[in-house]
């Protein structure tokens, strides 16, 4: 019996020793695979990250700005935020810097010397209305009756109305006519010499807008009756540097003093500039 129990430990300890080797061999057996597997993995996929080792990058910030402000930021559009009043109500401080606003100055045009004004008639207000009927009446026809009455005394015969204009500085002074009656008479020949034919026209504006300078006459004329009865220009003029003027002209007087009351009585009526200038 004992001989029978001996073999069975010996068979279970041989049984032992057989698995215990066997696992020696399996763990072996797995350990030298997983060595190989390593070995062969590192050689093949070794080269591959060697050649795409590179230099650790550097990461810089973009150029351009942060923050752009959108063509069209939307929202509601609240009109007169502009205000003062917003800042009074709201406590603000209010800047009252004044932006000065630098130009050019304006380009001054050349006007001619203004020749100081000549009028035999003093313009006030109590003789205007006096001076404005003998402008306006027609004086014409009391020459030539003058002359032939003076032709009659002196026992000339009477000429014809076109060749008593010729012979009207030879008229002989009436010596029965005192100072203040001459005085008058001259004031009237003054009057009407607006509409007789001269070299003297009266200046109302130069500008170098030429429409601007036809719209005043059209004002002008409305306005001043005087006006209406004068023929009108615009003469063009080139002053190099400065440009192309028009001067707005008007009337035909015989000289410089009749230019100059016609101007005088038109000023004395609320035009503000006219001078005497001469063709």
């Amino acid at each position: 019996f004992k001989q029978k129990v001996a073999n069975q430990k010996i068979a279970t300890l041989e049984e032992r020793r057989t698995e215990l080797a066997r696992s020696r061999n399996n763990f072996l057996g797995t350990f030298a695979g997983i060595a190989l597997a390593g070995v062969v993995g590192w050689f093949v996929l070794a080269p591959q990250y060697a050649e795409t080792e590179k230099e650790i990058p550097i990461i810089r910030r973009p150029q351009t700005a942060v923050k752009i402000k959108p063509e069209n930021p939307g929202g509601m559009d609240i009109p007169n935020q502009d205000k003062n009043v917003y800042n009074i109500v709201e406590k603000k401080e209010v800047d009252n810097t004044v932006v000065e606003n630098l130009l050019p100055k304006p380009e001054t045009p050349k006007l001619p010397d203004i020749v100081p004004e000549v009028s035999d008639v003093d313009v006030n207000a109590n003789n205007l209305d006096q001076i404005v009927d003998e402008v306006s009446a027609e004086k014409a026809p009391e020459k030539p009756a003058e002359i032939k009455e003076a032709a009659a005394n002196n026992n000339v015969p009477a000429k014809p109305a076109d060749l008593l204009a010729d012979t009207a500085p030879a008229k002989p002074a009436a010596p029965e006519k005192a100072a203040a009656p001459q005085a008058k008479t001259a004031e009237k020949t003054a009057a009407s010499a607006p509409a007789a034919a001269g070299g003297w026209q009266i200046q109302l504006i130069a500008s170098k807008n030429k429409a601007a300078v036809e719209k005043t006459w059209t004002d002008l004329s409305a306005k001043y009756s005087d006006l209406q009865k004068m023929p009108h220009e615009i003469q063009a003029s080139d002053l190099g540097a400065q440009g192309m003027f028009y001067r707005l002209r008007a009337g035909s007087f015989a000289d410089k003093a009749a230019a100059a009351q016609a101007c005088a009585l038109l000023k004395a009526k609320g035009l503000r500039d006219c001078i005497a200038k001469e063709k």
